[in-house]
């Protein structure tokens, strides 16, 4: 009951969190905003412990004696404070014209997408937790392409349908990730106009993955997007959205990655699994202060075996 009551507290202050950072927006300079932000994190990063403790405990377990315990902190305090910045920016992009989101995020590498959608199979650029992952897609719609992004929606009704209008409002369409099987038979028919579907890489699970290392532990994997560009054909191509010493952003998008298309068995999926998450792992390890390190959770022994036993073909 007092879980339910807190879930409860904690989307009706999201709510009312976004409705008054869009009204922000429009009054005050973007200077204030973000200090007004950076500021809010610091006090967040002090006052949440949860926080705090569990990005600081990963940030531990993945750099090891590589890191000081000052530098754990310093680099969860500002994944907090980018985040923070991110909320902003979403909201300063719900006001902006396309040019002004072209101002605001630059691109480099859309040649690999071109490249991608050239085959006519789709693309599904594949990101993560990591910079200003909101604005992904949006910065793609403004270039012109046809964009959906897959979600894990919140429980609370109210906000995810007021999340999936802001998307709509930037150029995303929403693909709820729930029921499965609508939401394949919706990536299936996007990637099939040729479109491109954003889906993010590190949502890990205790069970019904598929169980790789990272930072030289065992997560359990999503099998959804390996499994999805195995059935259509569509090219998986990775693209995070930066941010820069300057503040700015910018979307880096890279090359294809190189799937084994040779077969449908569990072991194609696996190694195009590990290839994804040797592909997350390096671009955490250049901005690992752009990670959100309360996400992660790695996989106990019992689950790895849980994870194991389960069939290659369940799709998500």
């Amino acid at each position: 009951m007092a879980a339910g009551m807190t879930a409860r507290v904690f989307y009706v202050s999201t709510w009312i969190g976004i409705k008054a950072g869009c009204l922000a927006v429009r009054f005050l300079p973007r200077r204030w905003l973000f200090w007004f932000s950076d500021l809010a994190a610091d006090i967040g990063f002090y006052c949440c412990r949860d926080f705090r403790t569990r990005s600081i405990k990963n940030l531990a377990v993945a750099f090891g004696e590589r890191a000081s315990g000052a530098s754990i902190d310093e680099i969860a305090r500002r994944s907090l404070r980018n985040f923070s910045r991110s909320c902003i920016e979403i909201a300063l992009a719900l006001e902006a014209s396309d040019d002004e989101l072209r101002g605001l995020m630059s691109v480099t590498g859309s040649e690999h997408l071109e490249a991608a959608l050239a085959k006519g199979a789709g693309a599904i650029v594949l990101s993560a937790h990591l910079g200003n992952f909101f604005l992904v897609g949006s910065r793609l719609a403004v270039d012109g392409y046809k964009v959906s992004v897959l979600v894990n929606p919140p429980k609370d009704s109210r906000l995810a349908e007021l999340m999936d209008r802001y998307r709509l409002q930037i150029g995303q369409r929403t693909i709820r990730a729930r029921p499965k099987m609508k939401a394949l038979e919706e990536l299936h028919q996007s990637l099939r106009r040729n479109e491109v579907a954003v889906v993010i890489a590190d949502e890990y699970r205790r069970t019904k993955g598929i169980a790789v290392s990272l930072f030289d532990r065992t997560v359990i994997a999503r099998r959804g997007p390996a499994t999805v560009a195995l059935r259509t054909g569509a090219a998986i191509v990775p693209a995070c959205m930066i941010r820069q010493l300057d503040g700015t952003l910018k979307l880096i998008i890279e090359p294809e990655l190189k799937l084994d298309r040779s077969a449908k068995s569990r072991a194609q999926i696996e190694a195009n699994i590990v290839r994804i998450t040797e592909w997350l792992e390096r671009t955490v390890r250049v901005y690992p202060d752009q990670w959100n390190w309360m996400n992660i959770r790695w996989s106990t022994a019992r689950e790895h075996e849980t994870a194991a036993q389960k069939p290659a073909h369940q799709p998500m």
